[in-house]
């Protein structure tokens, strides 16, 4: 009986790498390092467009949607979802974020429209260092602590469902601050 329980266990563990989150890792920088290899501006405009249309895509649809979702599950369902989602948003936000930043930076100094002095390049920075802090500071942190809950041998439900309602509420944040940064870059863009 115990040994069955044991195997059940080792059965519930969570890969931390996936096939999933190495492509989700990978995909978004090689887009970018092979834009800046070829020099190619509209290549990088197109990665930096969709890493930037999935990042916001994800936050809004995690913050917006899949919270009332979850809200409706018990903390065993909660992890559950975890157990499928987080070992690919641990690699997948972090990498589509820095490449919608970083590429971002690029095309803006490319195009001659990043100077420090314009306020929509402060209003931007400023957005984009929240986004960094939110992103690298809890969202990130909490993901390896839902993982690292989920490979015990008794998960404490309710502490993978408390930080997972963290990131799902905080992503709602990070998708109205990306609307804004998208006004602002729509302006710069004008200019």
């Amino acid at each position: 009986m115990k040994k069955e329980i044991n195997q059940e266990n080792q059965a519930m563990k969570v890969k931390w790498i996936t096939l999933r989150g190495s492509l989700a890792l990978a995909v978004p920088i090689v887009g970018f390092l092979i834009a800046c290899l070829l020099n190619n501006i509209i290549l990088l405009d197109y990665v930096h467009v969709m890493s930037g249309l999935l990042w916001t895509g994800i936050d809004i649809y995690m913050g917006f949607v899949l919270t009332f979702v979850l809200r409706s599950l018990d903390p065993k369902e909660r992890a559950d979802v975890a157990r499928s989602l987080t070992p690919t948003m641990l690699f997948l936000m972090p990498s589509i974020a820095s490449v919608a930043v970083t590429s971002g930076y690029f095309l803006s100094k490319e195009l001659g429209l990043f100077s420090l002095t314009s306020p929509l390049i402060i209003s931007s920075g400023i957005i984009i260092f929240i986004l960094t802090i939110q992103g690298f500071g809890i969202f990130l942190p909490n993901n390896v602590r839902v993982l690292l809950e989920l490979n015990r041998d008794k998960p404490d439900y309710r502490k993978i469902s408390r930080l997972m309602m963290i990131n799902f509420r905080l992503s709602g944040i990070q998708g109205l601050l990306q609307l804004i940064l998208i006004f602002i870059m729509a302006h710069l863009a004008i200019l």
